[in-house]
């Protein structure tokens, strides 16, 4: 039965350590996942100014070219560029406030320029954050999360099983086999003892699944953990152990 331990305490140590089941070290300073930029509650309303103020150069246009009598080369396309600026204007929605009447065409355009040119720098910077951290795994985004103690808690039940698995099957064999009898040091082990060992096996099964039902509140994800546990015990019994067990059971 040594052996038997030996493999208990190495899958312990490889589940624990290759599956990342152990709290990670703590670390400082770490990069965070920022927001696409967008713009600023300023800017947009910028914008809104400046698009009003558009619309309102482009009605001046058409209304002049009308008063001068211009001609049809002047008027349509004053009305077109009218009617573009209003739908434009529309679209982006009215600002809280026009834009100040000190302030000219030409000063409120450059603003605008330079206020998407800062938005442009900012994304540009996002760009540049989020491709070093691109392929990286982000914490708390997962179909399901099981808390750690759960999980080792799950872990420890499941490599007790397996162990007491191991001790039925390895009793049974030396049962039926006197050189692996003393070999294992099970020349006296009878079918009573064999019988209430199997016992002890189902009742720990029982056990562990009322601690998954206890201890996990996602019903989904209970039902997936009790579910696995059933097909691997099925997956793993060949005919020689199911024909055992049935015998010790009866």
């Amino acid at each position: 039965m040594k052996i038997a331990r030996l493999l208990i305490i190495v899958a312990a140590v490889s589940v624990f350590v290759g599956c990342g089941l152990i709290p990670k070290k703590v670390e400082l300073f770490q990069d965070k996942v920022q927001k696409f930029p967008v713009a600023k509650p300023r800017e947009k309303e910028l914008q809104r100014q400046t698009a009003q103020r558009a619309e309102e150069k482009a009605q001046e246009t058409l209304e002049a070219a009308i008063a001068e009598e211009s001609s049809p080369a002047v008027i349509v396309p004053a009305t077109e560029t009218a009617v573009l600026t209003d739908v434009v204007s529309e679209s982006l929605g009215p600002p809280s406030r026009p834009a100040p009447e000190s302030k000219t065409s030409d000063a409120l355009a450059q603003e605008l320029r330079n206020s998407i040119a800062a938005l442009n720098k900012r994304i540009d910077s996002f760009k540049e954050d989020n491709n070093e951290n691109a392929g990286k795994k982000i914490e708390g985004t997962g179909l399901f999360q099981v808390p750690y103690f759960l999980w080792i808690a799950l872990v420890i039940g499941g490599l007790w099983l397996a162990k007491t698995v191991l001790t039925v099957i390895a009793n049974v064999a030396a049962a039926g086999s006197p050189p692996v009898a003393v070999g294992l040091k099970a020349a006296n082990v009878g079918g009573k003892l064999l019988s209430r060992g199997f016992s002890q096996l189902i009742k720990a099964g029982e056990n562990f699944k009322d601690v998954v039902k206890k201890e996990v509140k996602d019903a989904d994800l209970q039902a997936k953990i009790l579910e696995a546990f059933q097909a691997s015990h099925r997956k793993e019994q060949d005919s020689d152990v199911q024909a055992v067990i049935k015998e010790l059971t009866k």
